[in-house]
């Protein structure tokens, strides 16, 4: 009897990182983004050299601590912050285009407790900021 043959076809590359890839190249092409992405790499040594001329051993301390000063911030306080700020800048620009008000009218103003509200938590960041930046404390 004939014995069998222990050949095993090969089996053919997997495609689908090469495809995914080639998918990934078309939507930069669409978008735009590959031909920035391009440009960025040619210009690299431009850029970096405008970069690190412009940002010193200080500059990029100072930006590390405030930076630092962000990572304890609460997602949902800073959204709700957010929100006041915005209605606040619409707000703002509303009055600034109206008729100014008189004294009595600023001192009614006093009796809304959300106007408290915002007095009290401005004059609190006020003066944490002016402690911070006052004569160091023995």
């Amino acid at each position: 009897m004939a014995r069998s043959l222990a050949y095993t076809p090969p089996t053919p590359p997997d495609t689908a990182a090469h495809d995914e890839l080639d998918d990934l190249v078309d939507a930069l092409h669409e978008s735009g983004l590959l031909r920035a992405l391009a440009g960025g790499a040619r210009a690299y040594p431009t850029l970096l050299h405008t970069l690190l001329d412009a940002i010193d051993a200080d500059t990029l301390r100072a930006g590390v601590a405030l930076a630092g000063g962000l990572a304890d911030l609460d997602p949902e306080e800073a959204e709700r912050l957010a929100g006041g700020i915005r209605k606040a800048r619409t707000d703002a620009t509303a009055a600034a285009a109206a008729r100014p008000e008189g004294p009595v009218s600023l001192a009614k103003r006093l009796r809304d407790p959300d106007t408290r509200r915002g007095l009290s938590a401005a004059l609190a960041a006020l003066a944490a900021i002016g402690a911070a930046l006052g004569p160091e404390k023995r």
